[in-house]
């Protein structure tokens, strides 16, 4: 039976962690109210190593409050139980406003791929029937998304939808919370697309006497030779740490261009150099700059998609979103934590 302690947080937010179809990288974070106190991931940190890493900060709620009314969303850093100083997630206040004990966020495959088309509420309600739950627009992650959750306190909701984000679940314990994300993902599960198989022949020509190479996992190639995936992908930005970890939409080489005016002609539209490329029809092609985190972000790119109906109306974040998003302090250090990590 998983108990309500800091040591059961850290059994659960591991197994959640080590799943990539709910948490990928440094996303996702979970939490446990104790006494006023918020015990909450801490910010760049892989719930995967839960296990094996001190992550979790205690945030006096009393502290979360006070940047509630204030709108000030610059937490400092908190001690963990072995005495490292760390900032609490972004979401902080998100799990703050939330009254059920436990909370869990993530970044769900599954989730993302409704929460990223428009027009899905009905078949949202048909499949999540019986289950109290909201879905939220998407609203700028930290302060801003969780006044707009608090709003919605008055319904007592269990499950968050949350738009172009992904999934919330809470409960007043972390089994009950554990068993309704699974009953979520059960419900929200939608067969992946059939796709063609990459020309890993010519993806190695053209990468050849270059800094890129064929993608490792061949899974990953369906980004590309699935054409509907390369279109949605490369219309925009579908969810936060695609662009925190990947760059704005997803880079395209089309018939014809080389790689390096591909690059080129993505880099000055979004004053990013990209770290992979969609070579339509072929596959994906990654540079030796992809980091791990990226990586598990294209696998998680490649699974929204191909989940998403070929016919489906699909959102986007709009372009001052992602650069308000790319440039907020607050994933600036999440970023720069998950680097010192893989280094």
């Amino acid at each position: 039976m998983i108990s309500n302690t800091l040591d059961s947080l850290v059994v659960v937010s591991a197994r959640i962690g080590g799943d990539p179809n709910l948490v990928q990288a440094g996303g996702g974070n979970t939490s446990l109210k104790q006494d006023g106190i918020l015990w909450i991931k801490a910010s760049g940190m892989w719930l995967a190593h839960a296990a094996t890493e001190d992550m979790f900060v205690p945030v006096p709620m009393d502290d979360i409050d006070i940047r509630l009314r204030s709108g000030d969303e610059k937490f400092p850093e908190y001690r963990t139980r072995s005495g490292t100083n760390l900032r609490p997630s972004v979401e902080t206040a998100m799990h703050a406003v939330l009254p059920q004990r436990a909370v869990i966020h993530v970044h769900s495959v599954a989730t993302i791929s409704w929460a990223a088309q428009n027009g899905v509420k009905e078949e949202l309600d048909a499949r999540l029937r019986g289950l109290r739950w909201a879905g939220i627009p998407y609203i700028h992650p930290g302060i801003p998304l969780a006044v707009r959750i608090r709003e919605e306190s008055a319904l007592n909701p269990e499950v968050l939808i949350l738009g172009n984000h992904g999934l919330v679940v809470a409960a007043d314990n972390l089994a009950s919370a554990e068993e309704l994300l699974a009953e979520v993902e059960r419900r929200l599960q939608v067969e992946a697309r059939p796709s063609p198989p990459p020309d890993l022949h010519y993806l190695e020509k053209i990468a050849a006497g270059t800094t890129w190479a064929p993608v490792r996992d061949e899974t990953f190639h369906s980004l590309a030779t699935d054409l509907r995936s390369c279109e949605f992908v490369s219309q925009g930005t579908m969810y936060p740490d695609h662009c925190v970890y990947l760059g704005p939409s997803a880079p395209v080489k089309r018939e014809g261009e080389t790689i390096a005016a591909a690059v080129e002609r993505y880099s000055s539209r979004n004053r990013y150099a990209p770290a992979f490329l969609l070579v339509e029809g072929a596959g994906v092609l990654v540079s030796n700059d992809l980091t791990r985190a990226g990586g598990e972000l294209l696998g998680c790119l490649k699974r929204v998609a191909e989940r998403i109906p070929a016919e489906a109306d699909v959102s986007y974040l709009e372009d001052g979103q992602v650069a308000r998003l790319m440039n907020w302090d607050a994933e600036k250090y999440r970023i720069s934590v998950a680097r010192r990590r893989e280094q």
